[in-house]
């Protein structure tokens, strides 16, 4: 009887191991198999910041900078829709971890402390901290902001880098902090601050929508480095690659002078393909993946053209600044596809 008992316990150990070894052996299942299944990709954004995601008051659409890098992911990964979610500062980077968002297009900077939390792709936009002010005031640089009152948004780079700065200088200073940056925007012009505070593209495209812009002034140095990239999962490679991928993709269109025009042609595709092996490589990646991107956005010159060009009203120059492409003597450069 003893040696029964012992074998039905030996037996059942087993039995529970071999079970555990299959569960330890199954991969966990990537996003990537996620949002396939589910056929819509939902992508975090702001949905209230002028030329990365607002919505289109003729279409009603939501559309921006950030918006089309939503839109570029989902064709690369081959699923129809796109689902957009507003965030805020504060719940971005917990939509993240809980797996209720896909990715974030959202204007965040990558730093060391969020990278312990979150993934980051490739920078999307490099952009630096200054100062909004009525350009009837005084202010135009830090070194005016001694008891002033500043907006600025809750939960951001800009909040720390703005508070560091004051104490440096041992400057009185009231901060008064906002959800989205349209709020922090409205509560300049209705005076309850002196000065707005955050990433000067933010600044230069709120400036762009006031009723008389010339009443407002983008003042002093940038002082701080804001690269913003686009933000998903710890330890989903497959997924990674696909966001990464999406955004050199782009980049690499435009290094190839390859346009959603040009994407829409077959023929003259196989042309560019026949003549240069390397925009071969490009266009026939991941069975025409960074392709359907371009036909969905256009590549990366084209994305930025249309929110931040020189004839729109929230124009933002990229001559000369990182945000140009490294040939050109900027930062933005792709990687290779073969």
């Amino acid at each position: 009887m003893r040696r029964m008992l012992v074998l039905a316990v030996a037996v059942i150990v087993l039995v529970a191991s071999a079970l555990s070894y299959v569960a330890w052996a199954q991969a966990p299942r990537s996003r990537l198999d996620v949002v396939r299944a589910r056929g819509r990709l939902i992508c975090g954004i702001s949905g209230t910041t002028v030329g990365f995601s607002f919505v289109e008051p003729r279409s009603g659409e939501m559309v921006g900078f950030d918006a089309d890098f939503c839109r570029a992911l989902a064709a690369f990964v081959n699923v129809p829709s796109v689902e957009f979610v507003q965030l805020t500062s504060a719940n971005r980077i917990p939509a993240v971890v809980a797996g209720s968002v896909d990715v974030v297009f959202r204007t965040t900077t990558q730093t060391f402390s969020r990278d312990a939390q979150v993934d980051f792709g490739p920078v999307t936009f490099y952009d630096g901290q200054r100062l909004l002010v009525r350009s009837s005031s005084k202010i135009r640089d830090l070194a005016d902001l001694n008891g002033a009152r500043i907006c600025t948004q809750t939960g951001t780079t800009s909040e720390r880098n703005i508070t560091d700065q004051m104490r440096l200088r041992n400057f009185k200073f009231e901060l008064i902090t906002f959800a989205q940056p349209k709020e922090a925007f409205d509560g300049l012009v209705a005076g309850r601050c002196d000065v707005w505070t955050t990433d000067a593209s933010q600044l230069t495209a709120f400036r762009a929508t006031a009723p008389n812009p010339r009443e407002f002034m983008v003042v002093g140095k940038e002082f701080s480095d804001e690269p913003l990239a686009p933000m998903y999962q710890e330890n989903d490679s497959r997924w990674a690659d696909a966001v990464n991928y999406t955004v050199w993709g782009l980049i690499g269109a435009e290094e190839l002078g390859i346009t959603q025009i040009t994407a829409g042609s077959e023929g003259r595709l196989r042309e560019i393909g026949d003549r240069d092996p390397v925009a071969k490589s490009l266009i026939t990646a991941g069975d025409g993946a960074v392709m359907r991107a371009v036909r969905a956005v256009g590549n990366y010159g084209e994305v930025y053209n249309r929110y931040f060009g020189p004839t729109k009203a929230t124009a933002i120059p990229r001559k000369g600044t990182r945000n140009a492409l490294a040939r050109d003597g900027g930062a933005m450069t792709s990687r290779p596809f073969r």
